[in-house]
């Protein structure tokens, strides 16, 4: 790839006028008496760029502002190999944030296609703006939308950044968080930030004899019943509380600031839900409904999330062992 510095080599035409209907594709000449800057565009010189010519690099300075008379150049920001931010042609200037900042450009700027530039360096351009007050006012205009661009461009990318994590984070059947979300979320947990959510109560959930079910009735029938159970939970739980798909057909639930006596509620609230929901009415084939099974623990100050995390679980199998449908608390 061909680096282009300062001086461009190829196809230099210094002194080449350019003629008015060029420059009025460019909006900071808008109503701009060309006769005041005449001697100074003058001055200017008109390059010729290759594909795979490098105009502006974050590792090198620049003192001039280009304006893209032809062709196309793409805009990228961590590297020249990666992905481009943004194609620019014809009537778009480039460079211009390092000329009246006096840094380096902030991204690549490489050719795409043959491209023709005409070059304003730093003492010319600002000559031009002392000598007219129209190119001055449009310069601000230009800036403004380039800023304002540039503030629409981070919030889309923004927004697609937290769709792309809600999706990494999120269960495909049930939408509920996933296993990643909830490994995520107990690394979060930190002696600090655990302190400031105690007393917090795990659950874990299972549908019971969900094999059973799903093997007798089919995994579409097995599919609903889990997106059932799943919004049922989350139809039961406040704002600040957490649930994830633990696996299979097993949820685990946090419930902060909840001593283990509310945590009892919560569960019963959850497996009587559960046991009197209807599993997709609408559908063709009458489908029974299921019952959960809940293991209760609460997080000691002086243990780690995964160790009340187990208890909860092996009071789960408690109450399976005990007759399904039902709660058991494992505190210790």
């Amino acid at each position: 790839m061909k680096v282009v510095n300062m001086v461009l080599t190829s196809d230099i035409r210094t002194g080449e006028s350019v003629d008015d209907a060029q420059l009025r594709q460019f909006k900071i000449f808008n109503a701009v008496d060309f006769n005041c800057i005449r001697p100074l565009l003058n001055r200017c010189r008109k390059e010729c760029l290759d594909s795979g010519a490098v105009l502006l690099r974050p590792e090198l300075g620049n003192d001039s502002m280009y304006l893209l008379l032809s062709g196309r150049v793409s805009i990228s920001l961590e590297s020249l190999d990666s992905a481009p931010l943004l194609e620019l042609g014809p009537g778009e200037c480039l460079g211009e944030m390092s000329v009246f900042d006096g840094r380096k450009p902030s991204a690549y700027v490489s050719v795409i296609e043959p491209s023709e530039i005409l070059v304003l360096d730093s003492h010319i351009l600002w000559q031009m703006i002392d000598s007219s007050h129209s190119l001055c006012r449009n310069l601000l205009r230009f800036l403004s939308d380039r800023l304002r661009s540039g503030n629409d461009l981070m919030t889309i990318t923004r927004c697609k950044e937290k769709e792309q994590q809600h999706a990494a984070n999120s269960d495909a059947l049930t939408g509920l968080n996933n296993r990643r979300w909830l490994q995520e979320y107990i690394a979060s947990l930190d002696d600090r930030s655990l302190s400031d959510i105690m007393p917090l109560a795990v659950l874990m959930v299972d549908v019971d004899r969900f094999k059973l079910y799903n093997d007798h009735y089919g995994h579409q029938s097995g599919d609903l019943v889990l997106q059932m159970v799943a919004r049922t939970i989350r139809q039961s739980l406040r704002p600040s509380d957490s649930v994830a798909r633990f696996g299979g057909e097993e949820f685990i639930v946090f419930l902060p600031f909840t001593p283990v006596k509310q945590a009892e509620v919560v569960a019963e609230r959850l497996r009587s839900a559960v046991e009197r929901c209807q599993i997709a009415p609408d559908h063709a084939q009458s489908l029974p409904s299921v019952t959960v099974s809940l293991g209760i623990s609460t997080v000691n100050s002086s243990e780690t999330v995964d160790a009340a995390i187990e208890r909860a679980d092996q009071a789960l199998y408690l109450a399976k062992k005990g007759g399904r449908n039902r709660y058991v608390i494992q505190l210790f």
